[in-house]
């Protein structure tokens, strides 16, 4: 006898007419699906053991600009946040813009600033949009917000020692950013031991100098890293001798306010500084892999310091988040290996987070198999821009918590345009079928106008023939030649009537006269 499953099985599920505005059933995703949608989400491999929880970063989701053939050492966003520039060590200024790029991702302008000079710092101004560039030269430069220049600042006298006198730098700049309040006025610091305040509108010479001094009697130290606090009320920097300055920004300059010896290690100095939205907190990134936090109002010794985050650049960026609480830097891949055998994602170039009174790490984050350098965080946007090592720009945005930006390319679809002269097959002729009809191939041909039937030739022949070329250089096809300096000549060598001999001119025609005399009256 059956049991009672055994029936169940050999009923109908359902009776009578079956309708076709039924809810569909809930179908459970096969793995196919499921690994897609991972592979789109994850930007590694799924073997690594990437963190879920990415501490209030917009890390599901990332596009990337790769358009650079080198590291791209200069990062800048508008305020609107509509429009990247991306700079490089292959000397080209990318422009790009989300609202008119679609999903291939092309930057709608490059150029070259400075003829083989890298690019090392870019930023736009926050008011007037116009474009800050800094070379690996003496000379920077403004661009309007559609890359066009409006000026080349002058280079000061290599010759003069006191640098207090020179009108700009005489060597290579190394860092610069706009005045946080005033859209008229920008700051470069450069390897003439100098830091350079300069009024846009003045291009012949700097505002003002700031000469670093070296601790050590008679010797020179570049800067390596410059910044102002968000109030403009003070000046930041570090000297390659590893020390750091602060100078008051309604003071004459002549004296830092501050100094501490020895904040980074010497010829290791900090490749980035950043202030806290309050301007009492600072935050350096040495080349001797470490991240240090300081106390603007008591500047002497680091708040807290993190070591053994590896360093690859000497323009890798610190940055605080815009509510202040974290702090974010880059890391440097390490290839063919970890610093760290418990860290199996050191030979990837890494964001990493920590809180911002204590560095206590809250995340790192695998960005690419290449050194993270520049970055940036668009408070209106909420994206993370991440700049690496193998000429890339990502871009990392949150579905939900995003918006504009780089949500205005992901999904617009780009413009194809088709080739009806392709051999490849790749492109359709939307005209291949259309017939060809050949007046002269056709048996009646009556339908035909006359006037266009008849071929039309011009009545005088030579209006029909193409004048020819001169010919520049050696004659040749029974023509002369004609040289360049032809021209020139004939008009320097002149007839001088003056010292041409009257009898001679006669007597060229006496033998003429007396072949074919002819006789005239008088008097005409």
């Amino acid at each position: 006898m059956l049991d009672e499953e055994t029936l169940r099985s050999m009923l109908p599920g359902h009776f009578g007419q079956q309708g076709k505005n039924e809810l569909p059933t809930a179908q459970e995703p096969n793995e196919a699906s499921q690994e897609e949608e991972k592979e789109e989400k994850a930007p590694v491999p799924d073997t690594l053991d990437v963190l879920k929880e990415y501490a209030g970063l917009p890390l599901t989701r990332s596009i990337q600009l790769k358009d650079h053939t080198k590291s791209v050492c200069a990062l800048g966003i508008d305020r609107s946040g509509a429009r990247v520039a991306s700079g490089s060590t292959d000397y080209d200024v990318k422009l790009w813009d989300f609202g008119g790029m679609a999903s291939n991702l092309r930057p709608f302008k490059t150029f070259e600033p400075a003829e083989n000079y890298p690019v090392i710092q870019l930023a736009f101004a926050p008011q007037s949009k116009n474009l800050l560039c800094l070379n690996a030269a003496p000379q920077p430069r403004v661009y309007d917000y559609d890359g066009n220049e409006l000026a080349v600042y002058k280079k000061g006298d290599v010759f003069m020692r006191d640098m207090r006198h020179t009108t700009g730098h005489i060597s290579d700049i190394t860092c610069g950013m706009w005045h946080p309040l005033d859209d008229t006025h920008f700051m470069t610091g450069g390897s003439d031991s100098t830091i350079r305040l300069w009024d846009v509108n003045h291009k012949a010479s700097q505002k003002t100098v700031i000469v670093l001094r070296s601790k050590n009697r008679g010797t020179k130290t570049q800067v390596s890293a410059a910044t102002y606090t968000p109030d403009a009320r003070a000046i930041v920097a570090t000297g390659q001798d590893g020390a750091m300055y602060m100078w008051a920004t309604n003071g004459n300059y002549a004296r830092p306010s501050a100094t501490v010896q020895g904040a980074h290690t010497a010829s290791q100095s900090a490749t980035s500084l950043a202030a806290s939205s309050d301007g009492y907190t600072l935050a350096s990134r040495g080349a001797d892999d470490s991240l240090k936090l300081w106390d603007l109002r008591q500047l002497r010794s680091p708040l807290a310091e993190k070591q053994e985050l590896p360093n690859g650049s000497d323009h890798t960026d610190v940055l605080f988040s815009p509510d202040g609480r974290q702090v974010m830097t880059g890391l440097a891949s390490v290839p063919g290996g970890s610093m760290r055998t418990s860290d199996p994602l050191s030979q990837w170039g890494q964001l990493a987070v920590f809180t911002s009174d204590t560095l206590h790490q809250q995340l790192v984050y695998p960005v690419a198999q290449s050194s993270v350098i520049r970055l940036a965080w668009h408070a209106r946007l909420d994206q993370v821009f991440a700049s690496t090592r193998d000429g890339s720009v990502h871009v990392f945005y949150d579905e939900h918590a995003s918006q504009l930006g780089a949500l205005l390319s992901v999904n617009k679809r780009a413009r194809t345009r088709t080739n009806p002269f392709a051999d490849d097959g790749s492109q359709t002729d939307p005209y291949a079928d259309v017939p060809i009809i050949i007046p002269e191939e056709t048996d009646h041909d009556d339908w035909l106008d006359p006037v266009y039937k008849k071929p039309q030739f011009p009545r005088n022949p030579k209006n029909a023939r193409v004048p020819e070329r001169p010919l520049e250089g050696r004659g040749k096809g029974g023509r002369i030649g004609r040289s360049a300096l032809q021209p020139l000549m004939k008009d320097l060598v002149e007839s001088d009537l003056r010292s041409e001999d009257p009898r001679e001119a006669l007597l060229k025609y006496a033998d003429k006269a007396q072949k074919d005399p002819r006789w005239t009256a008088a008097y005409i």
